[in-house]
């Protein structure tokens, strides 16, 4: 919510004199950042009016004094500090300046840190100006309606299928999936829909064997469909690692498992963290697997874990079509 507040005011032009931008989504950080350097001073007038220094290569003080200089055939300036977490240490000589900041300055400070200080007085300053911002990884259930907006954007949409595969395959990594739309448009110019068939092609996910389908497989009570995509990443363990396979198997149980448990169901994706998109597989799984027999797949999963690592695992600990194997066996009724 922060996150799309702060795009408002900025596309609106109502800039706080200094915004301190900080958390673990570092997708977000650039994406602010490149907003700040590409759409405030126009181009032909950013050499006059528009600085960027790196956090490791400045001081506070220099930083300060960039701010203060007055702008010239515009109403702004802009000072825009990247990897500002190498300042954190000088942050309260900004204070002084905060007290009377400089009006027609919009100074940024991008900090790749997940947490700051609330109770200085320079970040109390930061706060009561409106330019405090907390950029926050999303969860699960939020992909479906940041990839719409996103896509938006790009004057694209997406089916349906297509979006559970590409969110399926990569989760919640958004530079990858930004990466990824953006190979499918270089491919494909012209294109205005992305289809199953694109995400298949382009970002390189078989559109019968992956996690998503097994997933499915396993939540319709399709066993031997799912045995059958483990054995096609057993035989491809260079790039379906059973390290990768793990803990997706032991995140939807672990959801199903909750799932059991909710009193209200009515609020399931929001309560697992999952998006709308698969809630009806965890619905069709709890069904089918008893609290009873999620507490044992969970626990040989965990086990199979350690026998991965190499440990308490006496047949060939490293060879991954055992563990696949033995993955196989724990599905089974």
């Amino acid at each position: 919510m922060l996150f799309e507040q702060l795009k408002r005011h900025l596309e609106a032009k109502t800039f706080a004199p200094c915004y301190l931008i900080y958390g673990d989504e570092s997708f977000f950080i650039e994406e602010i950042g490149q907003w700040f350097e590409e759409s405030v001073i126009p181009k032909d007038l950013r050499d006059f009016n528009q600085t960027v220094l790196y956090g490791s290569d400045t001081t506070m003080s220099e930083v300060v004094e960039r701010a203060r200089q007055l702008p010239m055939m515009h109403e702004n300036t802009v000072v825009l500090v990247r990897q500002a977490q190498s300042l954190l240490r000088q942050i309260g000589d900004l204070e002084t300046y905060l007290e009377h900041p400089n009006p027609q300055c919009v100074l940024v400070f991008l900090l790749h840190s997940g947490s700051i200080d609330k109770r200085k007085k320079v970040v109390k300053q930061v706060d009561k100006l409106q330019g405090l911002y907390e950029c926050k990884p999303l969860y699960e259930n939020e992909l479906p309606a940041w990839l719409d907006a996103h896509l938006s954007q790009r004057n694209l949409t997406m089916e349906v299928e297509a979006k559970q595969l590409l969110l399926s395959f990569i989760g919640t990594n958004l530079r990858r999936i930004k990466s990824e739309i953006d190979k499918i448009q270089l491919a494909i110019p012209e294109l205005t829909t992305i289809r199953l068939a694109h995400i298949e092609k382009h970002v390189g996910v078989h559109r019968n064997y992956n996690v998503f389908e097994m997933q499915k497989a396993l939540s319709s009570g399709q066993l031997q469909k799912a045995i059958g995509i483990l054995n096609y990443f057993s035989d491809n363990a260079k790039d379906y690692p059973i390290q990768m396979t793990l803990p997706v198997l032991s995140s939807f149980f672990s959801k199903v498992f909750k799932y059991h448990a909710l009193s209200n169901k009515a609020e399931a994706a929001k309560a697992l963290g999952v998006s709308p998109y698969f809630i009806k597989d965890y619905q069709n799984a709890a069904r089918i697997y008893s609290m009873k027999r999620l507490t044992r797949i969970l626990g040989s999963l965990k086990q199979i874990d350690l026998a991965s690592k190499g440990v308490g695992h006496v047949n060939s600990p490293n060879s991954t079509a055992q563990l696949y194997q033995d993955l196989s066996l724990v599905l089974r009724p």
